[in-house]
């Protein structure tokens, strides 16, 4: 058990060497990727900056940072919440999507070669463990939070 908990540091670690080289040509981050994502795909709605802190497990001053990095770039916009002046709302921006669809073959491959071990069952088998680790791990983590 210890071992499969130092793997998952080393494998995550690899993978964001891995992602930060290919998206280093294109001055982004897997930071600023996740926080994209999260954005784009975590909400029906255009979400708050702490929700896409709780969200990525960050906090509100990491996304601000982040998102402040992004909307210079042109990828996302960041407005004052109508209802509430105190809230900043985040969307994704014309120049976001068209961006990861121009690149879409490129990081597909990227990602491909990084299964390339794994049969599509044990991808499967590996999305399915992780899942249920992440699910396990919630309410550690917001106790953890706390303190």
């Amino acid at each position: 058990m210890m071992d499969a908990f130092a793997m998952v540091f080393l494998l995550s670690h690899r993978f964001e060497y891995i992602a930060n080289k290919t998206l280093r040509r294109d001055e982004l981050t897997t930071k600023q990727f996740l926080t994209i994502a999260a954005i784009e795909k975590g909400y029906d709605h255009p979400p708050s900056v702490s929700e896409v802190g709780e969200f990525l497990n960050t906090s509100h001053q990491n996304v601000k940072q982040l998102a402040e990095q992004l909307e210079k770039k042109g990828f996302i916009k960041i407005e004052k919440d109508p209802s509430d002046k105190r809230r900043l709302l985040l969307t994704v921006t014309d120049k976001n999507k068209r961006y990861w669809e121009s690149k879409a073959e490129e990081h597909i491959a990227e990602v491909k070669r990084l299964f390339d071990a794994l049969t599509q069952r044990e991808i499967d088998t590996f999305y399915n463990l992780i899942s249920k680790l992440l699910e396990n791990t919630s309410n550690a983590y917001a106790d953890a939070r706390k303190t």
